[in-house]
């Protein structure tokens, strides 16, 4: 999808969730000649329930603002003192 600012030209991408669960509902929608008849609507509910979740994640995408936030890392908490020593290894003296 391209949407136009000014005089260019701004594309935009679809992301990975939305392309995983539309893979999943065509799967899905595949498997269901190969399924027996008595669970030919799990294939189908299956493929319905990936096909909604692939609207919902397309949509998410194509509405949302511009660039998220950077995901920030925050440095690994300081391990604090313990006021025991650690436990002897197993089979070693008691």
């Amino acid at each position: 999808m391209q949407t136009r600012i000014g005089r260019g030209v701004l594309r935009r991408r679809m992301g990975r969730q939305a392309l995983f669960f539309m893979a999943t509902a065509l799967l899905c929608a595949a498997l269901v000649p190969a399924a027996p008849a008595s669970f030919r609507w799990v294939a189908w509910a299956s493929a319905g329930l990936a096909a909604w979740w692939a609207v919902l994640f397309t949509l998410e995408d194509l509405l949302g603002g511009g660039p998220q936030e950077p995901v920030t890392s925050y440095p690994a908490p300081a391990e604090s003192e313990t006021p025991f020593p650690p436990p002897p290894p197993p089979g070693g003296p008691r």
